[in-house]
C-alpha cells in the first residue's frame, strides 16, 4: 500500500470531514491547506469551501478547474453540486460562457469545457484582522481550437470568506477578466434566456424556492428581470439542507437583476452579459463580484 504525503493526508481528512477537527483548542480564524490540484479553506478545522485549482481527469475534462466545490454550511452540509449526472458540465459554483471570440471569431466554449483550459500559475493566502482571510489565484486561459494554443485572457480571482457571524457565512468572489489579444468576447447561450456568467448548482434543486426584494419568484423556463439580491431556501425534502442562501451579483460595478433560475434539475445563473457578447479590447478588464450568505433557515412554528 502506497502512503500519502503528509500534506495530502490533510487534504483528503478535511474533504472526507467537513466537520472534523472539533478541537476548542483549534484556532477559529480562517485558513488555507494547499495542495497540488485544489485549495481548501478551512475556519476553526471545520471545511468552509474548496477552490479546484487543476482538472481531477486532465485528459477529458481539461476545461473542468478553476471553480469552487463543495461549497459548505457552517454544520458541514454540502450546498453544491460537482459533475451532476443530469448536466455533467454544472461545476459547484463557476462563471463561464457558452460564447468566447477572439478577434470576432468564435473560438472556445467554456460553459461546455471545450477547447479551453485554465492554467492557475498562482495561488495565495492572506488572513485578516477580523478572523477572515482571501485566496488570490492568477489563472490564465489557454485556447486550444487552433493549430497553436492561444493565449486569450488573464484572471485574477479573490475569494474571501469572512468569520462566522451571527451562524451566518458570508463569501465574496472577485473577478477580474483582462483580454490578452484584440478584442475578447463573452457571450451567453444562442437564445433567449442568454444565460452565462456566475453560476451555482445547489444541492436538491427541485425543492428550491426563490424570493427577491420581499416577493417570491417563480421560474418559468426564460429569464427572469427581478432584484439586485436572490434569495434561495429549500422547501420539503427529506434531506433539504436547513439553510437559506442570498446572492448578489454585479459586473463592472453595475448589479446584475436579471436570472435564470430551476426548481429543477438545475443552476441557478446571474445572467451576464446575455446573448450579445460583451467584447474587451486588449488589456481591459471585465470585474465581475459576487456575495453568497448562507444564513439558517427560520425554524417552523408548531
Amino acid at each position: 500500500m502506497r502512503l500519502l504525503a503528509p500534506a495530502t493526508a490533510v487534504v483528503f481528512a478535511l474533504l472526507a470531514a467537513p466537520s472534523v477537527l472539533a478541537d476548542p483548542a483549534i484556532d477559529k480564524r480562517v485558513d488555507a491547506v494547499f495542495s497540488d490540484d485544489a485549495v481548501i479553506l478551512t475556519e476553526a478545522g471545520k471545511t468552509v469551501l474548496v477552490y479546484r485549482t487543476k482538472p481531477l481527469d486532465p485528459a477529458t475534462e481539461p476545461g473542468r478547474a478553476n471553480y469552487v466545490s463543495p461549497l459548505y454550511a457552517p454544520d458541514g452540509t454540502a450546498l453544491t453540486e460537482d459533475k451532476p449526472g443530469d448536466h455533467p458540465h454544472h461545476r459547484g459554483v463557476w462563471w463561464a460562457w457558452m460564447k468566447v471570440q477572439a478577434n470576432g471569431k468564435s473560438v472556445a466554449d467554456g460553459w461546455y469545457m471545450k477547447n479551453l483550459s485554465y492554467f492557475v500559475r498562482e495561488k495565495r493566502f492572506l488572513g485578516d484582522a477580523e478572523g477572515g482571510g482571501t485566496l488570490t489565484l492568477e489563472v490564465d486561459w489557454i485556447v486550444n481550437s487552433g493549430p497553436e494554443l492561444a493565449y486569450v485572457a488573464r484572471e485574477t480571482t479573490k475569494v474571501t470568506v469572512r468569520p462566522l457571524k451571527a451562524g451566518a457565512r458570508r463569501v465574496e468572489f472577485d473577478t477580474m477578466i483582462t483580454s490578452r489579444v484584440e478584442a475578447l468576447g463573452l457571450g451567453g447561450s444562442e437564445d433567449d434566456r442568454g444565460f452565462g456568467g456566475f453560476s451555482i448548482r445547489l444541492v436538491d434543486p427541485e425543492h428550491l424556492t426563490f424570493s427577491s426584494g420581499g416577493k417570491t419568484i417563480m421560474p418559468n423556463g426564460a429569464a427572469i428581470n427581478a432584484g439586485a439580491a436572490m434569495g434561495f431556501a429549500w422547501s420539503g425534502g427529506s434531506n433539504a439542507p436547513a439553510w437559506t442562501i442570498g446572492l448578489t451579483c454585479k459586473a463592472n460595478g453595475q448589479a446584475v437583476t436579471r436570472w435564470m433560475l430551476y426548481n429543477d434539475r438545475s443552476m441557478q445563473n446571474c445572467v451576464f452579459p446575455g446573448r450579445a457578447p460583451l467584447i474587451l479590447k486588449k488589456d481591459q478588464t471585465l470585474r465581475l463580484e459576487e456575495t453568497v450568505v448562507i444564513r439558517p433557515a427560520a425554524k417552523k412554528k408548531l
